[in-house]
């Protein structure tokens, strides 16, 4: 079997165990160098302290001497003092140095850290996971979420230069996220020709077009390596909302500039990936039509209570039934075109019955 199938799976797990091994051995070599970082900055403290403890004896002892008028017992013993005072000193400068240093050394450590785990795949798609579901509740709409999903899709898929979602609506098809005018270019050429794999995508959890033309679009033939794409790789997306008539699905579709720009590992990384945007798309629409159906409940609350107010006002002062209130003032909103709420608001915050009910002897 060598070379065939089974020598190249051989290869590429061999290359991952010393990958492995690699960052294994870095991430020790860093534990190593901070415990050690670590009982060094203990040690320079313990010395502060004690080299502190011994200033303020010295001027204690000097401050007493001078008090009983006592010799300092000479020029060779000041010397002797100052001496010892200046090594003090310079030894607190090399340990301030040393420190300085060691800080450098711990953000170079905490850099290729970060670059070790950005390089490894299955770390990069976890991480945009727990960006995406921490931004979840951040997107404004369905529609920031997508172009935060696409983003997430060219520093995931291995390949991707540049992504973009279409959705399927009543009018017909939408880029609701881009992250470069080539990819838009290639979705619109698409929806001209009335087919390609974003559009396949629909039906399909994946479709991968290795290069241009390809036979299952004629139509669409090599319109997009006009816009320097060589590959294509769509998911499918689920609709946003299954209670929201014009949601009719989407895809998420990663561009290549190189032909067969996607491996057996990207596409499968792209697929768990598309299939988290389905669920995180879906919660943001139902959070969305939550709230907007919350506003619409309260408003709708707000306006029985102004009626009822208005009502009120009437039934007082013209003497009539709560029917007869209500019948008033719906006559009087279409006679002004005004809505209902809106005359019932009128007359209780001016208290002008004419002008809020026109006409009372209709009653």
């Amino acid at each position: 079997m060598k070379g065939g199938p089974m020598s190249t799976a051989s290869g590429d797990d061999e290359r991952g165990w010393a990958a492995d091994k690699r960052d294994f051995v870095a991430d020790r070599r860093d534990e190593v160098a901070d415990e050690r970082d670590r009982v060094a900055e203990t040690r320079d403290q313990a010395v502060d302290a004690r080299e502190a403890e011994l200033d303020d004896r010295e001027r204690c002892l000097d401050a007493r001497a001078a008090e009983l008028g006592v010799s300092d017992g000479g020029t060779d013993v000041r010397a002797s003092q100052a001496e010892a005072g200046a090594a003090r000193s310079q030894a607190r400068q090399n340990r301030d140095e040393a420190q300085a240093a060691r800080t450098v050394a711990a953000a170079d450590r905490e850099e290729s850290t970060k670059r070790r785990q950005a390089d490894a795949p299955p770390t990069r798609l976890a991480m945009a996971f727990a960006d995406l579901a921490e931004q979840l509740y951040d997107a404004d709409n369905v529609d920031d979420l997508l172009l935060r999903i696409a983003e997430a899709t060219v520093s995931t898929v291995a390949g991707c230069e540049m992504a973009s979602v279409t959705l399927a609506e009543r009018t017909g098809y939408r880029t609701a996220a881009s992250t470069d005018l080539a990819a838009t270019a290639v979705d619109h050429a698409q929806y001209q020709a009335y087919e390609g794999p974003c559009l396949d995508a629909f039906d399909a959890p994946m479709v991968y077009a290795q290069s241009f033309p390809d036979e299952r679009w004629p139509t669409l033939a090599s319109r997009p390596t006009e816009s320097g794409v060589q590959s294509v790789l769509s998911y499918r997306l689920a609709a946003a909302s299954r209670s929201t008539v014009d949601s009719g699905g989407g895809s998420l579709n990663s561009y290549g500039v190189n032909p067969d720009a996607f491996s057996d590992t990207a596409q499968e990384i792209g697929l768990i990936l598309a299939a988290h945007a389905s669920v995180a798309v879906r919660a943001v629409d139902e959070r969305s039509t939550l709230q907007n159906l919350g506003r619409d409940l309260q408003q709708a609350l707000l306006s029985r209570d102004v009626i009822g107010q208005a009502k009120g006002i009437l039934m007082e002062r013209l003497k009539v039934t709560p029917e007869d209130a209500f019948d008033l003032l719906r006559r009087s909103s279409q006679q002004l075109n005004i809505k209902l709420r809106e005359v019932a608001r009128g007359l209780t915050e001016t208290g002008e019955l004419a002008r809020a009910v026109g006409q009372v002897e209709r009653l």
